[in-house]
């Protein structure tokens, strides 16, 4: 603020500043961030989410995979001291010990998870996670052809796995719209993952993998990812609301009833009454003569 006053001209001190600003009722607040959504990308998210509605889309038979990371020394430390004391140092390595993790949930539970380190090769993804961890999930979990949904990462499209899917009549979702990680189940999945890990503190490799190893097998039931998946109901309304920016908290602050076994139809005709209600609200006000009141 102090920079703009002082482009048009205007000098004014830091205290000067922080008067204005309290007496205009605004407050300092570190920003929430959300995933970057460029405009291409927005007319598709909205694109896709208004099929989505149109089909009332269940998800029932969608797999949905991603990869995360998880770190050691990334637990958030709160020190206590004496007022006119230092804060103490915590010492921290520079390159801290990195488990990438790939894993899949959908309505039937949740795949095996595939821990590695370094970079993902394509022959490591078509081997490890399509063949040996996605395959037998598939024939053991569905009957019937599932849609596998992944990213567009260049592993993900290259010849060797889009070959393997081909023959093991393996539907990739390709309607997937980029910079849509709000859309994706899984995601809520890694929050929860790295909040759990991180309460356990794990101190080397070893702690590590065990901590994330034992969060998917005790957490990860059938009715979790279920609750997961469902929650994409309000998710997907949302986002045509906001023309395709990213849905953020909104889904949970306009519906707070759980998701759990209602429909994307019903979470959309929702939010299209509201939104009548809303409009209807502002009509009727400024209908009113308030030069008596």
């Amino acid at each position: 603020m102090r920079r703009l006053l002082r482009d048009n001209g205007t000098v004014v001190s830091k205290a000067t500043t922080r008067k204005l600003i309290s007496a205009s009722g605004l407050t300092g607040a570190k920003p929430r961030y959300c995933q970057l959504v460029r405009d291409a990308n927005k007319e598709k998210r909205v694109s896709f989410c208004e099929s989505l509605i149109q089909a009332n889309d269940t998800l029932d038979n969608e797999i949905f995979t991603e990869e995360c990371t998880v770190q050691l020394h990334n637990n958030k430390v709160v020190v206590y001291r004496l007022q006119d004391a230092s804060a103490p140092y915590v010492p921290k390595p520079k390159h801290p010990l990195k488990i990438h993790v790939w894993a899949g949930i959908c309505k039937r539970g949740a795949t095996q998870i595939v821990l590695f380190e370094g970079i993902m090769r394509k022959e490591f993804f078509v081997s490890e996670i399509l063949e040996n961890t996605l395959l037998p999930f598939i024939r053991q979990k569905f009957p019937d052809n599932p849609r596998f949904q992944q990213d567009n990462d260049p592993k993900h499209k290259s010849k060797l796995a889009t070959e393997f899917l081909v023959e093991n009549n393996i539907v990739w979702w390709r309607d997937w719209p980029s910079e849509s990680c709000d859309l994706n189940p899984i995601e809520m999945v890694w929050n929860e993952l790295k909040a759990s890990v991180s309460k356990k503190n794990p101190r080397n490799k070893d702690e590590l993998v065990s901590a994330i190893t034992e969060f998917w097998g005790k957490t990860m039931t059938k009715d979790k990812c279920t609750k997961y998946t469902d929650h994409i109901y309000k998710v997907v309304p949302v986002c045509v609301f906001v023309n395709g920016k990213p849905t953020c908290d909104l889904p949970k602050r306009i519906f707070e009833e759980p998701s759990l076994g209602k429909s994307i139809s019903y979470f959309n005709e929702k939010l299209n009454t509201v939104l009548e209600m809303y409009q209807k609200a502002i009509r009727l006000t400024s209908r009113i003569d308030v030069s008596h009141v």
